[in-house]
């Protein structure tokens, strides 16, 4: 068998990347990879405080004076589908709660809640709160515009992740990341509304008490004006890590990247 195996290979090796000292965490450009890596980053030193990596990128937003109690730190965050599928199978009241919610964010009155819906949509066995839309369209079950645009809300929510979610104290911020794009209104809005939904009916999910105080942040390249940048985390990076350390050829590598496209 590995004798056929060889003699079935090629016998010319195909072309590598023209740069053989290159390697993918050099240009890799994609905002999940580099958010790894800053997950890693604000693990270290948690005992330091204030002058661990997560104390200077709170220091950095403004964020003083923290008893850094409930501290929790979240990667690509999807709190709403994974309390959905908790309640399971009884989510009628979770998800009346959410649409009421919703109905708020988008200012309608005229949208039947999840448990009036024909049970079609509202059986999770039948669909999935982000197929209602396309599952109401496919029955021939008519929405009015109200509902569809609260029911395409609800999908979204169901769908998004956002990049990164610290709580500290009685705070929740959740953090939009971009590497080398610009930032999306709409996207950051949808950002907002998960967030109030988290703050509101999840918060307890989150280890908060009471109601937190939220906050949305942008964290990208200087040239879209964010909250924090990716200089300001690699200086962080620097402070932590050796020569070496992946994590900080990372943060280096992606700096670079954006001063090459004169984003930085």
């Amino acid at each position: 068998m590995e004798r056929a195996a060889r003699e079935a290979a090629p016998k010319t090796l195909p072309a590598t990347h023209k740069n053989p000292k290159m390697n993918y965490d050099k240009y890799n450009r994609e905002e999940r990879a580099i958010c790894a890596h800053l997950f890693r980053l604000l693990h270290e030193r948690l005992d330091q405080k204030n002058s661990s990596p997560l104390g200077q990128l709170l220091s950095k937003l403004g964020l003083t004076d923290l008893r850094y109690k409930n501290i929790g730190i979240f990667c690509e965050v999807s709190i709403i589908r994974d309390a959905f599928q908790d309640c399971k199978p009884t989510v009628i009241p979770f998800m009346d709660t959410l649409t009421q919610i919703i109905m708020k964010q988008e200012n309608v009155s005229d949208c039947r809640l999840y448990s009036q819906l024909p049970e079609v949509l509202n059986n999770p066995k039948q669909t999935h709160p982000r197929q209602i839309r396309q599952k109401a369209s496919t029955e021939g079950i008519q929405l009015t515009e109200s509902e569809s645009a609260v029911y395409g809300a609800l999908q979204g929510m169901f769908n998004a992740k956002p990049d990164l979610v610290i709580t500290v104290d009685n705070k929740l911020l959740v953090f939009e990341a971009k590497l080398t794009e610009s930032f999306d209104e709409i996207q950051l809005n949808r950002t907002k509304n998960i967030t109030q939904v988290w703050s509101t009916m999840l918060y307890k999910d989150l280890g908060f008490a009471t109601q937190p105080e939220y906050q949305i942040i942008k964290l990208g390249a200087k040239k879209f004006e964010p909250q924090i940048n990716w200089s300001d985390i690699l200086l962080i990076a620097q402070r932590t890590y050796s020569q070496g350390d992946r994590t900080l050829t990372v943060m280096e590598s992606g700096v670079e990247l954006l001063k090459q496209y004169g984003l930085e």
